[in-house]
């Protein structure tokens, strides 16, 4: 009967999701200050509707996206009364994981001139221009604005936004990020609920004497760090016992059930690259013990469980469900999932109910579970809160990432494919991977054991990261913090790149110097075709402590012609930082601080530029073009072509041997050299984005004075 219910239920969510979208109306605000990075719905909404697959973003080799599927929320309270005075047992409000309902369930509250999402930032974002080329998001937006005042502590940004619930609570949503290195592994989600007794947008208040007994809290998240459905994650989790440090449910990759390889990371089958080494969780750093006492709970969450995602009584917003399952869901917030599957509970813990973690349940392969058919789900729940009128509690949680880094993909996955990957530290696979405990066969040789503890190092990253979010919280977010960023211009030259910057990172007391950093080919990182692309080096220093006076510009005279080059500047601080009470941070030492890198990195290379030319020395650079001949094509760019010997400016019309038209480019910019293929745009594509085929092309150069030449190429593909 379970099953039958099931596959019903199953039915409506999918036809629910594909014709929710159309009504759904979110505000949403980026937070991209740091290598982990977020949108932020002014409704709290994380859930499959509001974008499947487009949080969480996190830096690896790029930014790679679905490290979390989705997510969601909900409060549950017991007898709540309805403004008619009908009792109902349970009540339920959020947006869960599978959708939500903005119109009576969880409303985003606009401010008096209809704003209803703000972002402020601590300083203004730098500007970024390559070439003439604004690369910068628009600034500012709507609800945007520089207003360090506003922002607690020492964080870059803040997004905030009111939502009232439709039981009367109404949350007061803030959602913290920073670029400092130790602090830029996750972001920070500080909530307030409070009895406000509003039960829609208007200003009256339906519910003025309610008190809300029994209020729980839950979170539920689909983390997918391999960003691969088919190689599903394993579920952990770590704080349900008293000498536990900090409390978190992460997930991390496994072994796929079919592969006759070990797949665990998901390494490359021609190149051995380790292409999804990462962890990702969500770590519990604060939760009021009561509504009187605001310090926090170590006992909290109360329950922590982990279940299939499709159950539809948890994934549904309560507008789609009833009574009967409003009941299921406050009965496993409260008392578990043992109730509802007969899951097991871990003993010793802090008082409640704490499922057995799933990867300790002894099964070989996640989609092995009973329950197991699309993916899982981590439960997590807070409470019980007895709230009075005016009445109002706390919690904080932080998405967190952990990761090797892409060097040491490349290095290690190539010695795994050798089979010469080795591990010198304790032989303790089995603690990081019960099932390998239970299971020697899912890593077969020292080869893969060698490898896949070295994936598990992502375990040590993320728990690092954890710890820093929970001292940022413990120490109401007074982190150090490096000056602001300059906003840079590049200039592609015909001898050198130039590289200025602004002064605007001079306003703060503790400022020293800059520093340049450069990547060859690429802004990311890769060995692909044994061509290394895309390893950020410093290339210049000036100010306090370095052998170079302070300036303001650096001319890259070590460039190569028809490489592209990627820059990012950073300024520096000389290490005491008055900005905090904490000049040591996390770390306990005082240190001299960089501005993030991520802040104005740029993302469309520059290179040399040879003076113009006229229409008798234009050449296609190379030709042929093979794409097999990767000793021939230019660093990070298979897929580029160059002409070079231009005119100053010139239309540049390629055509198919048979005459039909493949691209124009417009070449303005006064060089003698024009690529087809930036990052801006796909590389060497057609008008409609479509790929170019082997063949022989023709490219028609013509000057505004109608004088114009053709010169043939061949591309192999």
């Amino acid at each position: 009967m379970r099953k039958i219910l099931f596959i019903i239920g199953l039915a409506g969510i999918l036809f629910y999701l594909f014709t929710y979208q159309a009504a759904h109306a979110s505000v949403i605000k980026w937070i991209r200050v740091g290598r982990y990075q977020t949108k932020v719905v002014d409704s709290g909404d994380q859930s499959e509707s509001a974008g499947e697959g487009t949080f969480g973003y996190y830096y690896f080799d790029g930014f790679t996206g679905a490290l979390f599927d989705h997510a969601g929320w909900q409060l549950a309270v017991k007898n709540w009364v309805d403004p008619s005075g009908k009792v109902w047992p349970v009540k339920i409000s959020g947006a869960p994981h599978g959708n939500s309902d903005e119109t009576v369930n969880t409303m985003p509250v606009p401010d008096k001139n209809g704003i209803y999402i703000h972002r402020y930032f601590r300083y203004p974002p730098p500007k970024i221009t390559v070439d003439g080329v604004r690369l910068d998001p628009p600034f500012p937006m709507p609800g945007d604005e520089v207003a360090p005042d506003k922002i607690p502590g020492t964080a870059d940004v803040m997004v905030e936004s009111w939502i009232n619930t439709s039981m009367g609570i109404t949350i007061h949503q803030r959602v913290l990020g920073w670029s400092q290195k130790n602090h830029d592994d996750y972001i920070v989600y500080d909530w307030t609920f409070k009895n406000t007794g509003n039960i829609n947008t208007d200003p009256k208040i339906e519910l003025p004497n309610q008190t809300l007994h029994d209020v729980y809290f839950e979170r539920a998240n689909n983390f997918e760090p391999n960003g691969n459905n088919w190689i599903v994650p394993w579920y952990s989790s770590y704080g349900e016992y008293p000498t536990d440090s900090l409390r978190m449910v992460f997930a991390y990759p496994q072994r796929s059930r079919g592969s006759n390889f070990d797949n665990f990371g998901d390494p490359d089958e021609s190149t051995g690259f380790l292409t999804a080494p990462y962890e990702i969780g969500e770590a519990m750093l604060h939760v009021d013990k009561s509504v009187t006492d605001h310090s926090d709970n170590p006992a909290q969450p109360e329950m922590t469980g982990v279940e299939t995602a499709e159950l539809p009584w948890i994934k549904l917003h309560a507008e789609l469900n009833g009574p009967s399952q409003w009941a299921l869901v406050y009965q496993t917030l409260s008392l578990g999932f043992k109730p509802y599957d007969g899951t097991p509970e871990m003993q010793g813990t802090w008082p409640g109910h704490h499922s057995i973690r799933m990867d300790e349940r002894g099964v070989k392969f996640v989609r092995d579970f009973p329950w197991w058919n699309w993916r899982a789900c981590t439960y997590t729940a807070s409470g019980p809160f007895t709230l009075a009128p005016g009445d109002s509690f706390r919690i904080v949680w932080a998405t967190v990432m952990g990761s090797m880094t892409p060097q040491e993909a490349w290095k290690i996955g190539k010695e795994w494919k050798d089979g010469s990957c080795s591990w010198n530290g304790p032989d303790d696979l089995g603690k990081y991977y019960p099932a390998f405990k239970k299971y020697p066969d899912l890593a077969p040789t020292k080869n893969d054991q060698a490898k896949d503890r070295w994936v598990l190092t992502g375990r040590d990253s993320i728990f690092a990261n954890a710890w820093a979010a929970q001292w940022n919280v413990r120490h109401n977010y007074m982190v150090p913090i490096p000056p602001p960023p300059p906003s840079i211009t590049v200039k592609s030259l015909p001898n050198e790149i130039k590289i200025s910057w602004d002064t605007e990172s001079e306003t703060v007391s503790n400022f020293a110097g800059y520093k340049v950093y450069r990547a060859t080919g690429a802004p990311d990182y890769s060995e692909e075709g044994g061509v290394v692309v895309g390893k950020w080096e410093k290339i210049f220093e000036c100010g306090k402590g370095t052998s170079n006076p302070l300036a303001h510009s650096y001319d890259d005279k070590t460039a190569q012609r028809g490489i592209s080059y990627f820059y990012y500047v950073t300024a520096f601080d000389d290490g005491t930082h008055p900005e905090t009470s904490y000049p040591g941070g996390v770390k306990g030492v005082p240190e001299s601080l960089e501005s993030g890198e991520f802040l104005n990195r740029t993302t469309v290379g520059a290179h040399l530029t040879r003076p113009s030319g006229n229409l008798s020395t234009v050449r296609v650079v190379p030709n042929p073009f093979n794409i097999g001949a990767k000793n021939l094509q230019f660093p990070g760019e298979p897929d580029k072509i160059m002409f070079m010997g231009l005119p100053p400016v010139c239309t540049i019309k390629i055509f198919s041997e048979n005459g039909d038209l493949i691209k124009v480019l417009k070449h303005t910019d006064g060089s003698g050299d024009e690529p087809w293929g930036r990052v801006l745009e796909a590389q060497s594509t057609t008008q409609t984005g479509q790929v170019i085929v082997s063949g022989l092309y023709i490219a028609h150069i013509e000057t505004p004075s109608g004088k114009s030449t053709n010169v043939k190429f061949l591309v192999v593909r």
